[in-house]
């Protein structure tokens, strides 16, 4: 009969009892007194002592190597049970992965677990279209099918929509190869017939070899425009050509988002791509040409944005034809980098353009605003184009911008609720003229890019007029702008200047407003070098009580000069 595990293990522990007996005789070894007064002194041993520690010596050399060879014994044999466990460990979590519960998921449970969960985050130099980048395997659907055997065969054939949400552009390594475009033809076939939502962009510098690759990409993508949904291009203009092969084949396309990296391009070039795209309802342009044409359709069109260097008041008056050909737009955006003045003889058009429908308006243009009459407008952007990484000098919109702001509000007779005014001159009673014709006023920014002193005055006014009250019926009410709730202002590079507007009165009003219940929220910046202004520490620590009150404040100033 064969031994069993427990009479082995019984056999084992008494040979090991047996082995520690043999050695138990060593704890009981002492040294006699005058070995031990040797210890403790510095005196040298006797000759007969030498002997005699000698002989000692020799043997604990011999029952050293007695004990190491039954250390060796033992931690050979707790070496290879050590190897042992570790196996049946390994074993243990084989068995565990193949009873996980996720096992009797079924297939197209885990798909719908995936999708709903899957996240996109937004991209953090603020493209509008955000989704993993198609040559980065530790992204997005990649990522997922490392997971398990089961969450790859169901990422690469039953959820199509996680592949439809991508980024074309080189990764962080800057490198690509032949091979990244055979890997964004899966991440497309993968995706099935879903509607594509991508960013492509390519906007710098890069070897020969890496630009060939990202236009055989564009290409690749352009040969499934049939299935474009949203789509944005941040790439430099000689791409553009290249989009000519789209043309009547995006009958999917809402959403279009065009940006240059450099403003180039000819006179005579027109893009066609997007002429015929019926269910387009969003159209974003930066960075073009001021004279390259674009082509589009506006029966759907819900909101137009262009930013470019002026192209001539002509431009504008095309900007009138869109607003009057697209019955369903909410929102019209166009900026100009550089402000042209009116020239002499120039005609708005006549009579104005109606809008029944545009409720968002941004624009630096005096003449479109003298051209069109928005009367369910609710939120008006008076600014210049202006990016503050271009290390550019600030465009002012002169005081015709303020004036035709007026003239469009009192034509349209329609009642805003949010205003911004950015880099435009204030001069005397402007823009309180402007406010004065806004009484449901709930959210006003003003902004300057680059504070300017000449604007201290026209500032000054407006500060005393959103003060003044009068009664009515018994009660308190702001003669300016009465259901204002939000207030922002914003200074930027104020060097060496005083800011004079910034005084008791602002605190005052500021306070006076918030003490009524009307004003929650105030946003006040200021950024420079060398400047001062007429609020004290004291001041700013009135101020900063308020948000201990109850008003939501961002209070920020920085003087690096000072």
């Amino acid at each position: 009969m064969a031994p069993t595990l427990a009479s082995i293990m019984e056999s084992t522990r008494t040979s090991l009892d047996q082995l520690i007996a043999q050695f138990d005789w060593i704890s009981a070894i002492t040294h006699s007194p005058d070995i031990a007064a040797l210890l403790h002194s510095n005196n040298l041993p006797s000759p007969l002592q030498c002997v005699n520690l000698n002989a000692s010596m020799k043997n604990l050399e011999d029952i050293g190597r007695q004990l190491q060879t039954a250390l060796d014994l033992v931690g050979n044999a707790v070496a290879s049970l050590e190897t042992q466990m570790s196996g049946v460990r390994s074993l243990q979590h084989h068995y565990n992965v193949m009873l996980s519960p996720i096992r009797r998921v079924p297939a197209e449970m885990v798909m719908e677990i995936l999708c709903h969960r899957w996240m996109v985050v937004d991209d953090p130099s603020g493209a509008h279209i955000a989704g993993f980048n198609v040559f980065t395997v530790a992204e997005g659907p990649w990522y997922l099918g490392q997971v398990c055997r089961l969450w790859r065969d169901v990422v690469s054939t039953l959820c199509p929509k996680l592949w439809a949400t991508m980024t074309i552009e080189v990764p962080h390594s800057g490198h690509l190869c032949r091979d990244d475009v055979a890997m964004l033809e899966t991440v497309l076939e993968r995706a099935g017939e879903h509607p594509l939502d991508f960013l492509f962009r390519h906007c710098t510098v890069s070897p020969a070899e890496v630009f060939s690759i990202m236009q055989q990409c564009f290409d690749v993508m352009t040969t499934h425009s049939a299935r474009w949904s949203r789509v944005e291009f941040i790439v430099h203009p000689s791409f553009l050509p290249r989009l000519s092969v789209i043309h009547g084949k995006v009958a999917l396309l809402t959403d279009v988002y065009l940006k240059c990296w450099r403003m180039t391009g000819r006179p005579s070039d027109h893009i066609t791509a997007f002429e015929i795209a019926p269910k387009l309802r969003h159209l974003y342009l930066r960075n073009l040409h001021p004279d390259i044409r674009i082509h589009f359709p506006t029966v759907n069109l819900v909101s137009f944005y262009d930013e470019r260097l002026f192209g001539g008041n002509r431009r504008v008056l095309e900007y009138v034809d869109i607003v009057k050909s697209s019955v369903n737009l909410l929102s019209f955006s166009y900026h100009d980098w550089v402000y042209v003045p009116l020239p002499p003889g120039s005609q708005p058009a006549q009579p104005r353009v109606i809008s029944q429908s545009m409720q968002k308006l941004s624009v630096s243009s005096a003449l479109f605003m003298q051209s069109v009459e928005l009367p369910v407008l609710r939120e008006v952007v008076l600014t210049a184009a202006y990016d503050k990484d271009r290390d550019q000098d600030t465009n002012y919109l002169p005081r015709d911008a303020i004036g035709s702001l007026s003239q469009l509000i009192r034509c349209s007779h329609c009642s805003l609720i949010r205003l911004s005014i950015v880099d435009t001159f204030i001069v005397d009673s402007d823009l309180v003229e402007v406010l004065g014709l806004t009484p449901r006023l709930e959210e006003f920014v003003i902004r300057f890019n680059q504070w300017e002193e000449v604007n201290d005055p026209g500032m000054d006014l407006l500060v005393a007029k959103l003060g003044e009250t009068v009664l009515v019926d018994g009660s308190v009410q702001y003669c300016l702008v009465p259901s204002l709730r939000s207030l922002g202002v914003t200074l930027e590079e104020v060097d060496d200047t005083h800011v004079s507007f910034l005084d008791a009165s602002f605190l005052h009003m500021i306070t006076s407003r918030h003490g009524s219940g009307s004003l929650i929220k105030l946003n006040l910046g200021i950024r420079g070098d060398n400047w001062t202004y007429e609020l004290g520490s004291e001041d700013e620590e009135d101020l900063k009580k308020l948000g201990e009150s109850g008003l939501t404040l961002n209070f920020a100033k920085y003087d690096f000069g000072g």
